[in-house]
């Protein structure tokens, strides 16, 4: 009976001390746990910091190099952010496109001058404004040629209003320009410049040496020039993008005169014989004013002949008596220059 207790009492101590040995074994897993979040809590945190770190280290040295190319007046491709959501050729870059549009027009009207102040009007409703006009004439022709600027939002509305007016003939060809390239390419050249005009304003209220100051005020001058001129080039597009450019050019022909000329096509011998006739009409014309003119020449004429008249026998006597005396005196000089036998 005591063997039995005892033995009782061994189990029992047994299982108290397998579940002592339970909480202590959970409690070491619940620390080692514990432990090993907070080591990796701690872990991501330095990783974070560092990767943050590094970003900020290549942040700094990607912006030094472009600074000192903004310096130098390099320029960097631009390209939109991975994240940005607009695929290229989307209706946002079509929306951004500049165009220049071109017009050239042959009309050929019933009345130029008609039609020529209906231009006029056409323009001056539309917006637009002349830039050059000239206006030619021959014997079969009157006509006008015109360059006009009209709104680009009302191109093809004026074109239409020009076929209205109901020509003869009507032909057109439209010619158009893609400017979004070259246009994007000068505002970034801009941005890049005027970063460098900044920088040298800077430099040359900062300089204190002479010599650096005109250095720096020379190629501050170059670099506002360089502005200046795509700031020129940019108003210029802007300006053909916003107001597309007509040449009109009209004509009215004289049928009259066509039918006249045709009509004027003779036969040969006839057409021979008419020339003919105005060769000796001219040599009869001519005639006849040299007859006009010896008439009105006839009393100088006169008093010429009277005066010849009167010198003439005198210049001939004159010239008599000077052969005779050189005749005498060769005749008595004669005797003393023959040789004495």
């Amino acid at each position: 009976m005591k063997k039995k207790i005892w033995f009782q009492g061994m189990l029992l101590l047994l299982s108290l001390l397998l579940m002592l040995s339970g909480c202590g074994s959970a409690n070491n897993a619940d620390h080692a746990s514990s432990a090993y979040d907070s080591s990796a809590n701690s872990g991501g945190a330095e990783t974070e910091s560092s990767s943050m770190n590094m970003a900020a280290s290549s942040s700094a040295e990607a912006s030094s190099p472009a600074m000192d190319k903004a310096v130098t007046g390099a320029q960097e491709p631009q390209s939109l952010p991975s994240g940005s959501g607009i695929p290229s050729g989307s209706i946002a870059d079509d929306l951004n496109k500049k165009l220049i549009y071109r017009a050239n027009v042959v009309m050929k009207v019933e009345e130029f001058s008609k039609a020529q102040a209906q231009i006029k009007d056409l323009v001056s409703l539309s917006g637009g404004y002349i830039v050059e006009f000239s206006e030619s004439q021959s014997t079969h022709e009157q006509g006008g040629n015109f360059v006009l600027k009209v709104p680009a939002s009302g191109f093809s509305s004026f074109l239409e209003q020009l076929e209205q007016l109901k020509p003869e003939s009507f032909q057109q060809s439209i010619q158009g320009q893609d400017v979004s390239e070259e246009y994007v390419d000068l505002e970034s050249r801009l941005k890049v410049k005027e970063a460098v005009e900044a920088r040298y304003l800077k430099f040359v209220g900062e300089s204190k040496n002479t010599s650096d100051l005109v250095q720096f005020t020379n190629e501050l001058e170059r670099i506002q020039t360089e502005i200046e001129q795509i700031k020129g080039r940019m108003r210029y597009i802007d300006n053909n993008v916003s107001f597309s450019t007509i040449e009109i050019r009209v004509y009215q022909t004289d049928d009259n005169s066509l039918t006249k000329l045709s009509q004027d096509q003779k036969p040969l011998l006839k057409r021979a014989g008419n020339a003919l006739q105005g060769s000796l009409e001219a040599i009869s014309v001519i005639l006849q004013w040299l007859v006009i003119f010896i008439s009105g020449a006839l009393p100088v004429i006169v008093i010429g002949a009277v005066i010849f008249a009167i010198i003439w026998p005198l210049r001939r006597r004159r010239a008599r008596l000077r052969n005779e005396k050189i005749d005498s005196a060769l005749v008595e000089a004669e005797p003393e220059n023959r040789p004495k036998d």
